[in-house]
């Protein structure tokens, strides 16, 4: 997992505050540091980190003038040997979103339930799509949109928000995440909520995400 939010709210979810490590991701994409010097282990088997902090929110200022910055981060993982890695985004574009769209093979975009979550939506896709389009990029990128946050009891909003979709229908996940306050309880606690609460339907909707990717992924 590399947290390439400013947030940080991946790595403190795993368990690592800010400054309680020595290196973070804002190091590799600025100063070039060796990426096997930033990755941390986590409790969860088979699971490592490369954490954030706030201090990529300046990185991302000093990359935007910077030659060839949106393949930093691909330059650094492209030798890594992993089955996989979950590059987690903030919710906005820019160089640090970028450099993820350059270096995935697979982009989960999630989308909200709610009016506000659908503003600029559709330059968020055309970027992506610029991105898969782009020649000196040489992976090839599948696509796919998750709802989250989903109310079945909210008809009206989630008939309007699925109509603004439509054009977006076969990269649609069949999967929704509903909204269940175990989600927010296992937050709280910092467990995954698969162990937190394995009957909630919050680890129901999640594992039933996992199934649906792995046979996207053939794995």
């Amino acid at each position: 997992m590399i947290d390439l939010d400013p947030q940080a709210h991946s790595s403190i979810g795993m368990g690592f505050e800010p400054d309680s490590y020595q290196y973070a991701i804002h190091d590799v994409l600025v100063n070039k540091l060796v990426i096997e010097q930033a990755i941390l282990k986590t409790e969860v088997e088979n699971l490592n980190l490369v954490p954030s902090h706030i201090r990529l929110d300046r990185a991302e200022q000093l990359l935007t003038p910077e030659m060839f910055k949106e393949t930093r981060l691909h330059k650094a993982i492209k030798h890594l040997n992993y089955d996989l890695i979950f590059i987690d985004c903030r919710p906005t574009l820019g160089t640090l979103t970028i450099n993820a769209l350059y270096a995935s093979e697979f982009i989960l975009v999630p989308c909200e339930m709610a009016r506000f979550s659908l503003d600029g939506f559709s330059d968020f896709m055309d970027t992506i799509e610029h991105v898969r389009n782009n020649e000196d990029n040489p992976k090839e990128k599948i696509v796919r949109i998750l709802l989250n946050k989903y109310d079945s009891r909210k008809k009206i909003t989630n008939d309007w928000v699925l109509d603004q979709l439509e054009p977006f229908n076969d990269i649609l996940l069949k999967t929704k995440i509903r909204q269940n306050e175990a989600l927010n309880q296992a937050h709280m606690a910092m467990e995954p909520v698969i162990t937190f609460k394995p009957s909630s339907p919050g680890a129901q909707d999640y594992e039933s995400l996992t199934e649906e990717l792995s046979a996207l992924w053939h794995l």
